[in-house]
């Protein structure tokens, strides 16, 4: 579901002008609803001005105990999140999300480094026991809780482990599903000297289980951090049907495109008119998805490969941390995934009701839609009362020869002006052809294009396939209350 991701990340290492950047993308491509930043070294009226001029959707919480530590941002229209409590080791927050069921309780966790100083962090944790809440704990806890939590350096001691397990067990508490990365911090080093270690943790309760049985925290290594990011999905997959046909403007600039629309477009059909052009188009997409494909590739899928072979040398790069080749491996993978990211897009569908509220679960948005436009197109209503011919012959009239203007065929030329006149970056019709398309094949299509359009003009005949539309909406202004 949309905008109902949450996230943890530690911005350690980064610049101010990197940290804004990470918070902003990071934010905006895993649609994340609540975020906790920690080691932000933002204070005062920076963090104001940031949230205003970068995030100016969002709301967001620090205070003098926290300031530079942790920051807790969230998107105002999804989001309704409240403070419990705070210290300068974690925050309680409080949060109803659009579309979820179940309020819940969430605590963003920046432990200190020293085994003394983060007593006191077990120590507030298990004061708080929500026992009968749904409760997620997630964050840098700069601490170990199982002996395989390192790869490289000094082997964890048993001292490390005594209070962090201790309050997992008292607490009550298991840790969340987990994919991707295994570790989560990597101090970057060569060689020998290389250090994988796990400090990065979530763990939820009882009644989060019961409340969001699919959720899971994935670890992914962001490239700019030495830290991962983790996001918490709490929402099962849901398909979002066939993936439609759009016609790219640029593909009119590569010199193979008029042959192939040529060659699909001079295949005969068992038609004229707008049903010859209909079933044109139509054959004409399957050659023009192919051309794509092998010829430009899908755009989305590369920058995916490009980030799964960034982790994958990553994880190659933890279970060899002194083999120098691995670490090479994925300062190239890094590169290769930037140049990817540039290009990826992401879109998802929302709705609003009348009511206000908002509808972001893709079956939900089609239900309403249908149910929407099917009550309102679909219903009959008969005029009131009868025209009064009195009173049209009191007004202005056209004479025979408007009359006959009106009646006129249109010309070619006329045609063609108007297709030619609207612009190129206008939303394509639900066929997925724009005005573009005819501009550049135009040379092929133009004759046909014109006889079917006269001709419709001519018979009044319009094929029932080119009845459908598509239909979207985007929401200005909503109140997840």
């Amino acid at each position: 579901m949309d905008n109902s991701n949450i996230l943890s990340w530690n911005l350690r290492g980064l610049s101010s002008s990197n940290k804004h950047k990470v918070v902003v993308d990071i934010c905006s491509r895993f649609k994340v609803g609540v975020g906790g930043f920690v080691e932000t070294k933002m204070k005062g009226l920076k963090i104001l001005d940031f949230m205003e001029k970068k995030l100016p959707n969002w709301d967001f919480y620090t205070s003098l105990v926290t300031e530079g530590r942790i920051l807790i941002v969230w998107r105002k229209v999804f989001v309704k999140l409240t403070i419990i409590e705070d210290s300068p080791q974690f925050v309680l927050c409080l949060v109803s999300m659009v579309g979820q069921q179940h309020r819940f309780y969430v605590t963003f966790v920046y432990g200190f480094n020293a085994i003394e100083g983060r007593r006191s962090l077990w120590e507030g944790l298990l004061r708080l026991s929500l026992v009968h809440e749904a409760w997620i704990i997630l964050g840098d806890f700069n601490a170990p809780f199982s002996g395989m939590d390192r790869a490289g350096g000094n082997p964890i001691s048993g001292v490390e482990l005594v209070d962090s397990v201790r309050w997992l067990e008292v607490a009550h508490l298991v840790p969340l599903k987990i994919l991707g990365s295994f570790f989560t911090w990597t101090n970057n080093q060569s060689g020998s000297a290389h250090i994988y270690s796990k400090i990065d943790h979530v763990f939820i309760n009882e009644t989060w289980f019961d409340h969001f049985p699919h959720a899971t925290a994935v670890f992914k290594w962001e490239v700019v951090s030495d830290h991962c990011s983790c996001i918490i999905n709490f929402q099962s997959k849901v398909s979002l049907g066939t993936k439609l046909f759009r016609f790219y403007n640029f593909w009119a600039d590569h010199p193979q495109f008029l042959d192939i629309v040529r060659l699909s477009w001079s295949l005969p059909v068992k038609a004229t008119g707008l049903r010859a052009l209909f079933l044109k188009s139509l054959r004409l997409k399957h050659a023009l998805k192919k051309f794509n494909h092998n010829t430009f590739g899908d755009i989305g899928l590369r920058y995916d490969l490009a980030k799964e072979n960034y982790q994958v040398a990553q994880l190659k790069a933890q279970a060899f941390p002194s083999e120098f080749g691995y670490q090479q491996n994925v300062k190239e993978a890094a590169e290769a995934y930037l140049v990817r990211k540039k290009c990826s897009i992401v879109f998802c569908p929302k709705g609003v009701k009348l009511t206000g509220q908002l509808v972001d679960n893709f079956p939900e948005v089609v239900s309403h839609f249908v149910g929407h436009f099917r009550g309102y197109l679909g219903s009959r209503s008969s005029a009131t009362g009868s025209i009064n011919m009195d009173c049209i012959n009191l007004g202005p009239k056209l004479s025979i020869e408007h009359q006959t203007s009106l009646l006129k065929p249109f010309s070619p030329k006329e045609i063609r002006m108007a297709l030619f006149s609207i612009p190129s970056n206008k939303s394509p019709g639900p066929d997925g052809y724009g005005s573009g398309f005819c501009k550049a094949a135009w040379q092929i299509v133009g004759k046909e294009v014109c006889f079917a359009i006269s001709n419709c003009f001519e018979t009044g005949s319009f094929p029932s396939d080119m009845h459908e539309t598509s239909l979207s909406l985007i929401p200005k202004v909503a109140n997840p209350s």
